[in-house]
């Protein structure tokens, strides 16, 4: 090819416009496309409503059966104090308060303090349990009042 030919071959590629498509077959392909995006929509539409029925029907765990006991009434229980070097539960964790008989020199060696209380003596405390089983605080049920946080 000479350079005029090319330099006259991009002049015509340059100034070439494509027909314009009859209106026929514009409108058969718009449908098409319309037809398309509706299909996908009803079936992510399906998708979803699926999920949701799902998640209606998943079956849940049982629900812990009812005491038949009537729960113990104690009057004046304080707060829990935090176990010490044990972070804290964190908002999504679950915890469960247990009931039970503590050694007052566990609760001296963990670093509280009980006024006038006997070593050798057991006491009635509520213990904050997480998931983990960990104790992540400690209320004394006796009346008697934990001073400090373990430090």
């Amino acid at each position: 090819m000479e350079p005029s030919e090319d330099g006259e071959l991009s002049r015509v590629l340059r100034e070439w416009q494509a027909p314009d498509a009859p209106p026929w077959l514009e409108k058969r392909v718009i449908a098409r496309r319309d037809a398309r995006w509706r299909a996908r929509f009803v079936a992510g539409m399906a998708v979803a409503a699926g999920l949701a029925a799902a998640a209606l029907w998943m079956p849940r765990p049982p629900a812990a059966p009812a005491s038949t006991a009537a729960p113990a009434v104690v009057a004046d229980e304080g707060p829990f104090v935090p176990v010490p070097n044990v972070l804290p539960l964190d908002s999504y964790e679950t915890g469960r308060v247990l009931r039970m008989d503590l050694p007052v020199s566990a609760l001296i060696a963990a670093g509280y303090s009980l006024p006038a209380a006997d070593p050798g003596a057991t006491v009635t405390a509520d213990v904050l349990v997480g998931e983990d089983g960990r104790a992540h605080a400690v209320r004394l049920v006796s009346g008697m009042a934990l001073n400090g946080t373990g430090d």
